[in-house]
């Protein structure tokens, strides 16, 4: 196997666009999407339940953890653009992304584990743990989630399979997401019973087999086939410089952390909605079940109205849509459980293409920075956007931490009128209001299917750099 794997890179080494109108497999499909789903099946129980873990469990306050998310973020801004980097200095017998879901696996489980496990050092020493065990796993955040990101410009450059591709990915990923989150509750109850310290700890190491075990499926099964020609190398600074050269990705970028705030205020608060607002914590299974399941059907149809419609076109209507959702939560009693779940659920069928098809378009601005400096940067390009992700969590964690200690939020207790509002807030109002600056900031996005074409076009005229 390893043999032929050696053959393929070799007699591709010099081709750019040979499997440019080639299908995929599904089984290639599947297997990349596991990739991703190993990733947010873990980060997506972070976001959803770890300032929960924090506050409740680990008694540490709102202040501190609004802190430590923004120290984590800015030590990742300056780790994912060096980890983009020797992405691109990659290179292996397996290729240069895929390797990574083979090393960094186990050490992803591992902190995933450690982060909900709660040490007995004292105050300080358990808040020094916190942000070594979390600084940690955000620095395995970027070894999964970049070569991972930047596989699907590796695999194909056609683009209605890269549509398909992320498309397949994504309602993967949200199967993982719906799994993880609406499961996390009830199986710390199960297995911790009155003790949640020990059943988040072991829903965590739960979660972490898992992990590992599909990463290595997505190992075994994905290929990398687009190899750019040879070129010239170019040091550190030129290779960075593509991202400030690059306007689209610069436009999607900035469209993806307007969504990824507004999207993660709401994902990170949907516990304490149903637990103090709706004052049924049995219910956060099914309000989630209801939000990804929604999610997990409108990618079935993504591809389709995308081949139709445009991409963006696709991003800017169904946004646009879900903001009604949000409008409506805002305004809806909380005794009213039938109407409620109904927005929740036209929330994530609407919501979710935007998230789908930016993932699917940062493969384009890899193109583009090519196209515009001559460099091709995958790590770099994708680094970017795995960044935008995280600061997008750790923005809205921050916001989310600081929101409920301004307006007196005490962990399990009953909340006052003011807490009850702020929470409420930041499952309608805020979201919604984030989601509307995304749906702006995409319309300025540059790069529709016929200019794409066009430009792929040129840079295949272009020579390679001796």
């Amino acid at each position: 196997m390893i043999e032929r794997e050696r053959t393929v890179i070799q007699e591709n080494s010099n081709k750019r666009l040979s499997y440019s109108n080639s299908r995929l497999s599904w089984l290639e499909r599947f297997g990349y999407g596991l990739g991703d789903m190993s990733y947010n099946i873990i980060f997506q129980f972070v976001n959803a339940y770890l300032l929960f873990y924090y506050t409740d469990i680990g008694g540490i306050s709102p202040g501190i953890i609004a802190t430590l998310f923004i120290v984590v973020r800015v030590l990742d801004a300056i780790f994912d653009p060096i980890m983009g980097v020797i992405l691109d200095k990659t290179n292996t017998r397996w290729g240069k992304a895929r390797p990574y879901l083979l090393w960094v696996s186990i050490p992803f489980g591992l902190f995933t584990v450690l982060c909900f496990t709660t040490p007995d050092f004292g105050a300080n020493g358990n808040i020094a743990y916190a942000y070594i065990t979390y600084i940690l796993l955000g620095m395995t955040f970027s070894m999964q989630t970049i070569p991972v990101n930047s596989l699907t410009g590796r695999i194909t450059n056609n683009i209605q399979e890269r549509t398909l591709l992320t498309t397949t990915r994504m309602i993967l990923v949200y199967i993982g997401i719906l799994l993880s989150i609406s499961c996390a509750t009830p199986l710390a109850t199960a297995l911790g019973g009155e003790n949640q310290a020990v059943g988040f700890q072991l829903t965590a190491i739960i979660y972490a087999a898992v992990s590992i075990v599909l990463n290595l499926m997505s190992f075994f099964t994905v290929r990398e086939r687009v190899k750019p020609k040879k070129s010239k190398k170019y040091g550190i600074k030129k290779t960075l410089s593509v991202l400030f050269k690059n306007k689209p990705l610069l436009i999607l970028a900035s469209s993806f952390l307007a969504f990824a705030i507004g999207f993660n205020i709401k994902l990170s608060t949907m516990v304490y909605y149903f637990t103090y607002n709706v004052d049924r914590k049995d219910l956060v299974f099914m309000g989630t079940l209801l939000f990804f399941g929604a999610a997990l059907i409108s990618n079935l149809f993504i591809p389709y109205f995308s081949n139709r419609w445009g991409r963006k076109n696709v991003m800017i209507v169904t946004a646009a849509l879900s903001l009604f959702t949000y409008a409506g939560l805002q305004f809806t009693s909380y005794s009213s459980l039938t109407f409620i779940f109904i927005l929740l659920f036209a929330s994530g069928f609407f919501t979710t293409p935007l998230n789908t098809l930016a993932w699917g378009m940062v493969a384009d601005c890899v193109d583009y920075a090519e196209w515009k400096t001559g460099v091709r940067a995958d790590g770099v390009v994708i680094s970017s956007m795995s960044f935008t992700n995280k600061l997008g969590v750790a923005l809205a964690g921050s916001f989310a931490a600081l929101y409920l200690g301004k307006n007196g939020y005490v962990a399990n207790t009953e909340q006052t009128l003011h807490s009850l509002d702020a929470i409420k807030n930041m499952n309608a109002l805020v979201p919604g209001v984030f989601i509307l600056l995304s749906i702006i900031i995409i319309c300025f996005y540059p790069l529709n299917e016929k200019k794409y074409k066009k430009m792929m076009e040129e840079l295949n005229q272009k020579p390679s750099h001796k």
